[in-house]
């Protein structure tokens, strides 16, 4: 019996093998992020100034990095390994003595996105889905002018995409939403006291690979 067990065992690991695939490939594409835009009145206990910020826009981003894809049957996962940058523009008001000033301020950042995707095939269409880990680079921020702010980066932050794909030859198209499960601003700090907007950041990104 234990035999029998240990050849069947033996079949099916060799079966799986043989039916398996392996493919890698390189990504590149775009995005756009999604925040619920909100204002903070900001002040300082031992200043007579006080001023406000509030989310502007954000830009169009980009990025760039890998895949590899192991596929059994109609069963795929597929680990990327990429490059994201985006830039955010805040409104900025100071409220002086005698007047009121507004100025924008931009905020860029890069950040290294590790998702973990699984999802089924079928024909040339893809359906997948799977947790994503942000992990922070290098933040330029205009805000540093600005009196007692001071930037409180987590070193990573997680998330999820859920998306649609197709394959064409030794291409591969995806369109992917992106949510996640910390709020956008949660870095920024001023006087001590920790901004966040009242939505988590989520992204709608379109990308295309090339398959070897």
């Amino acid at each position: 019996m234990k035999l029998y067990s240990l050849i069947l065992g033996i079949f099916l690991l060799c079966s799986t093998i043989g039916h398996s695939q392996f493919e890698w490939g390189v990504l590149l594409g775009g995005s756009s992020v999604d925040i619920k835009p909100n204002s903070f009145l900001i002040k300082n206990d031992n200043q007579l100034d006080s001023f406000t910020l509030s989310f502007q826009e954000a830009n169009y981003g980009f990025h760039i990095g890998g895949f590899i894809r192991y596929s059994i049957g109609k069963f795929f996962i597929q680990p990327e390994l990429v490059f994201n940058t985006n830039k955010t523009t805040f409104k900025l008001r100071e409220f002086g003595m005698f007047q009121t000033s507004d100025s924008l301020r931009d905020e860029r950042y890069q950040k290294l996105d590790i998702p973990f995707i699984m999802g089924g095939k079928f024909g040339i269409f893809r359906i997948n889905a799977g947790p994503v880990a942000h992990i922070f680079l290098n933040n330029k921020s205009d805000l540093v002018n600005v009196s007692g702010y001071k930037e409180k980066f987590q070193s990573a932050t997680y998330g999820y995409q859920i998306g649609l794909g197709f394959d064409f030859g030794l291409l591969t198209f995806d369109l992917r939403h992106e949510g996640n499960f910390s709020k956008y601003g949660e870095h920024i700090n001023f006087f001590n006291q920790n901004l966040a907007f009242d939505k988590s950041e989520s992204r709608l990104l379109g990308t295309i690979g090339f398959k070897f």
